[in-house]
């Protein structure tokens, strides 16, 4: 039988994760454009169709401070635009949302008529 080698065995380890692991991605909400009540509606939809989002990445939502903020909210709070937690809001730009697990996750503007206007966020985030 060989002796146990350490040092290839924290090589191969090493190898296997450059090769099959994969780096965080930091998404910025709308690019350019930002979080803001868009002009075209489906700004935000359009945004996700192209991106794959995975657990580890995150979300980085630029404002104006004052303007805008940012909520994690449910399915059902994102179809309604209702809050049901406030305490999920952020309010400073950038505010900045870990994806920390896979599945829906819904994100909109709690300021007073901004969802109903389209600024909201869906997504699904698959394991890492």
């Amino acid at each position: 039988m060989a002796p146990f080698n350490l040092k290839m065995v924290v090589s191969i380890a090493m190898v296997a994760s450059m090769v099959f692991g994969s780096s965080a991605i930091q998404h910025t909400v709308g690019d350019a454009s930002g979080w803001v009540i868009p002009d075209n509606p489906n700004l935000y939809a359009d945004w996700t169709s192209n991106k794959i989002f995975t657990v580890g990445d995150s979300l980085v939502f630029n404002f104006p401070n004052g303007t805008h903020d940012v909520t994690k909210v449910s399915k059902d709070d994102y179809v309604h635009c209702h809050v049901s937690n406030r305490g999920s809001t952020v309010r400073s730009s950038p505010a900045i949302f870990n994806l920390n697990r896979p599945g829906s996750h819904f994100y909109i503007c709690s300021v007073e008529g901004h969802c109903a206007f389209h600024q909201k966020l869906a997504i699904h985030v698959v394991g890492g």
